[in-house]
Protein backbone atom coordinates (compact mmCIF):
# COMPACT_ATOMS: atom_id res chain seq x y z
CA UNK A 1 0.00 0.00 0.00
CA UNK A 2 2.95 2.39 0.48
CA UNK A 3 3.81 2.42 -2.70
CA UNK A 4 0.37 3.45 -3.90
CA UNK A 5 -0.09 6.05 -1.27
CA UNK A 6 3.48 7.57 -2.23
CA UNK A 7 2.51 7.18 -6.18
CA UNK A 8 -1.12 9.36 -5.02
CA UNK A 9 0.86 11.90 -3.14
CA UNK A 10 3.32 12.21 -6.20
CA UNK A 11 0.62 12.43 -8.69
CA UNK A 12 -1.91 13.87 -7.44
CA UNK A 13 -0.58 16.13 -5.17
CA UNK A 14 -2.45 14.56 -2.20
CA UNK A 15 -1.16 14.88 1.64
CA UNK A 16 -0.06 11.36 3.45
CA UNK A 17 -3.16 11.20 5.63
CA UNK A 18 -5.58 12.06 2.53
CA UNK A 19 -3.60 9.43 0.37
CA UNK A 20 -3.79 6.83 3.44
CA UNK A 21 -7.43 6.93 3.42
CA UNK A 22 -8.56 6.66 -0.07
CA UNK A 23 -6.03 3.51 -0.36
CA UNK A 24 -7.32 2.09 3.18
CA UNK A 25 -10.89 2.91 2.38
CA UNK A 26 -10.56 1.13 -0.47
CA UNK A 27 -8.54 -1.97 0.70
CA UNK A 28 -11.27 -2.95 3.53
CA UNK A 29 -14.09 -2.69 1.21
CA UNK A 30 -12.33 -4.90 -1.11
CA UNK A 31 -11.65 -7.11 1.91
CA UNK A 32 -15.23 -7.54 3.23
CA UNK A 33 -16.24 -8.55 0.02
CA UNK A 34 -13.58 -11.01 -1.08
CA UNK A 35 -14.21 -12.29 2.92
CA UNK A 36 -18.01 -12.83 2.25
CA UNK A 37 -17.29 -14.51 -1.02
CA UNK A 38 -16.52 -12.02 -3.91
CA UNK A 39 -14.00 -12.38 -6.28
CA UNK A 40 -10.80 -10.38 -6.08
CA UNK A 41 -10.23 -9.95 -9.55
CA UNK A 42 -13.48 -8.31 -10.22
CA UNK A 43 -11.71 -5.24 -7.68
CA UNK A 44 -9.03 -4.88 -10.32
CA UNK A 45 -10.88 -3.01 -12.69
CA UNK A 46 -12.77 -0.66 -9.60
CA UNK A 47 -9.49 0.08 -8.76
CA UNK A 48 -7.64 1.33 -11.94
CA UNK A 49 -11.11 3.32 -12.16
CA UNK A 50 -10.53 4.56 -8.83
CA UNK A 51 -6.95 5.23 -8.57
CA UNK A 52 -5.76 5.70 -12.12
CA UNK A 53 -3.19 3.64 -11.62
CA UNK A 54 -1.38 0.60 -13.85
CA UNK A 55 -3.20 -2.81 -12.46
CA UNK A 56 0.59 -3.21 -11.18
CA UNK A 57 0.18 -2.04 -8.47
CA UNK A 58 -3.90 -3.38 -7.68
CA UNK A 59 -1.05 -6.65 -6.97
CA UNK A 60 0.16 -4.95 -3.29
CA UNK A 61 -3.27 -4.97 -2.38
CA UNK A 62 -3.75 -8.28 -3.35
CA UNK A 63 -1.19 -9.50 -1.90
CA UNK A 64 -1.70 -8.04 1.48
CA UNK A 65 -4.82 -9.94 1.68
CA UNK A 66 -2.46 -12.94 1.76
CA UNK A 67 -0.92 -11.98 4.69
Amino acid sequence: MKRIVEQLMARDGMDKSDAVEQVSSFFNAMQDDIINGGDPFSWENEFVDEFGLEPDFFEDLAFRLAF
